[in-house]
């Protein structure tokens, strides 16, 4: 079942706040994320694309890195976009 637009904006805060903390607890490295069936499976589906559009704004690196696998991490206009609120 596809989200509502208001649930897309949602889960995009939501990732780049997640981004935001494990930079702060990991020192700035890099998240890894981890799919199991990205083909299949909406909600990893729609996970990958609020990563992909946080990246075309800037707010995030995201490298897709391995069959299941994607690295994440915040950028400088990412913080400030978090801390701006």
């Amino acid at each position: 079942m596809e989200m509502e637009v208001a649930e897309k904006k949602v889960l995009r805060e939501q990732k780049l706040q997640e981004l935001y903390d494990h930079n702060e607890k990991n020192g700035g490295r890099e998240a890894t994320i981890r799919y199991n069936n990205l083909r299949e499976n909406e909600g990893e589906k729609q996970e990958h694309l609020a990563y992909e559009y946080l990246a075309d704004k800037e707010l995030v690196n995201y490298k897709i890195f391995g069959k299941n696998y994607c690295r994440a991490k915040i950028t400088s206009r990412g913080i400030d976009e978090i801390e701006s609120k």
